[in-house]
């Protein structure tokens, strides 16, 4: 996110296939910016895989940029954790790579003073903020201070054991993972993450709602939680928290059996008002189906992939001075509006 003034905040990191630097610095770059002067903040909002591919490359890149994390990790037995799963992996290979292994290099770094210590997220923590000659301000929304209590009780039991690189397990509900909401003159931006819904009243969306400290202006962009899952959707968030005909942005995830969003995400999405983006569509690795060709092909393959089929992206624009409320949306790629 670019906040005015040649100021630069990046909120977790993705690698496009078959390439080694993470998209963020790729695409500074692509703009004669240099990502070290650049980027003000590093913020992971959770350790998922499809979260921080690449995450340790932008922090060594930016050594004066500060870098925040959950603050339901923020424990010494959580960082013993990490070193541990790591140097396992690297008794199962040399190239094993998972979220520890992000993390690892991010902390190493921390321990040989190359970075500056990381700081930790939760509901109501200021990550960023200016306020000449326009005032802009990044605030977390989570993890509540239930969920903090609770992650330090049961971090141990985060991990999946039955694989031979260890790495961070899918949590359900993923309370965890940080929230933010962007403030400027124009308009709020709500950045969903993966924060799930909560039968516990504390935790999740509805410590969120609850929370006395949150910003209680509603946005007018939202990026959709947890990929449009239905497990992410709160009636009260859309009602309290976002404004009508707001711009709305989701991003695919189709490693599952049943790739996200589903048609019936999309659907649910779009009652809500929301002027629908998606970064690739359809969510899935697969060709289109075409009726009286895929017969045969089943019968001659095990599973069919789509060639050069890239991920999509989608920027946002709008002004930073006062009064000027449009906003510009660009669709590359397999980018599209739902």
């Amino acid at each position: 996110m670019h906040l005015g003034d040649g100021d630069w905040y990046v909120i977790d990191s993705c690698r496009l296939p078959g390439e080694d630097s993470p998209v963020a610095l790729a695409y500074l770059e692509a703009m004669n910016i240099n990502p070290g002067d650049a980027i003000k903040g590093v913020l992971a909002t959770h350790w998922h895989d499809d979260h921080v591919k690449g995450l340790s490359q932008i922090v060594r890149r930016c050594p004066d940029a500060r870098f925040t994390m959950s603050a339901a990790l923020a424990s010494d037995e959580f960082n013993e954790l990490v070193f541990e799963i790591e140097e396992k992996n690297k008794c199962v290979a040399a190239s094993a790579s998972s979220t520890a292994s992000e993390l690892a290099d991010i902390l190493e770094r921390v321990a040989d003073s190359k970075q500056s210590p990381p700081s930790y997220a939760s509901d109501g923590s200021m990550l960023y903020r200016k306020e000449h000659p326009y005032a802009v301000e990044l605030i977390a929304l989570s993890p509540s201070g239930a969920t903090i209590q609770n992650a330090f009780k049961s971090i141990a039991s985060k991990l999946s054991p039955n694989s031979s690189v260890q790495k961070f397990t899918k949590l359900s509900p993923n309370d965890l993972s940080v929230a933010v909401q962007l403030s400027t003159p124009n308009h709020d931006l709500l950045l969903k993450a993966d924060l799930e819904n909560c039968k516990h009243p504390h935790q999740g969306w509805n410590a969120v709602l609850k929370s006395a400290v949150r910003p209680k202006k509603q946005s007018s962009v939202v990026k959709v939680g947890h990929h449009g899952s239905s497990n992410a959707d709160s009636n009260e968030v859309w009602q309290n928290m976002v404004l009508p005909n707001a711009t709305g942005v989701v991003t695919p995830y189709s490693k599952l059996r049943s790739p996200l969003p589903s048609g019936n995400d999309v659907a649910r999405i779009k009652k809500r008002g929301v002027n629908l983006n998606c970064t690739t569509w359809p969510p899935s690795v697969k060709p289109p189906r075409r009726r009286g060709v895929d017969g045969a092909i089943f019968g001659a393959v095990k599973s069919r992939r789509a060639l050069n089929r890239r991920p999509g992206f989608i920027r946002l624009r709008f002004s930073l001075i006062p009064g000027i409320s449009a906003i510009s949306v660009e669709r590359f790629g397999s980018a599209t509006q739902l």
